[in-house]
């Protein structure tokens, strides 16, 4: 999934950083905080999970929008995530009309 969501957002113009899980991202954001505009995260990933990332992120830079994209359905993650800490929610799988929608509007 994520290597088809990077083919989507690179089409609709965006330049996407790819990381394999949340620590990976984590790093790749304290590298270069300036050169990354929105994040977009899965939930379920190995070492880090979406939900540490999110909160790592949030300390660093509670501006950063964030978009999360999860199978587990909206009612879980509002259980345990802040909704005023994303900047959008993206059920999988998804149409790729639906992923720049999101992106659209965290950018916003």
């Amino acid at each position: 999934m994520r290597l088809i969501a990077k083919q989507f957002l690179v089409k609709f113009g965006f330049t996407v950083l790819e990381a394999v899980n949340g620590k990976e991202a984590l790093d790749m954001y304290l590298n270069n905080p300036a050169g990354i505009n929105v994040v977009v995260t899965d939930m379920g990933m190995p070492v880090m999970d979406g939900y540490e990332l999110l909160r790592e992120l949030k300390c660093l830079n509670p501006q950063l929008p964030i978009v999360i994209s999860s199978g587990f359905g909206d009612v879980e993650i509002r259980a345990r995530v802040d909704i005023n800490d994303i900047a959008g929610f993206i059920s999988k799988p998804y149409r790729p009309d639906q992923l720049r929608e999101v992106m659209m509007k965290a950018l916003d």
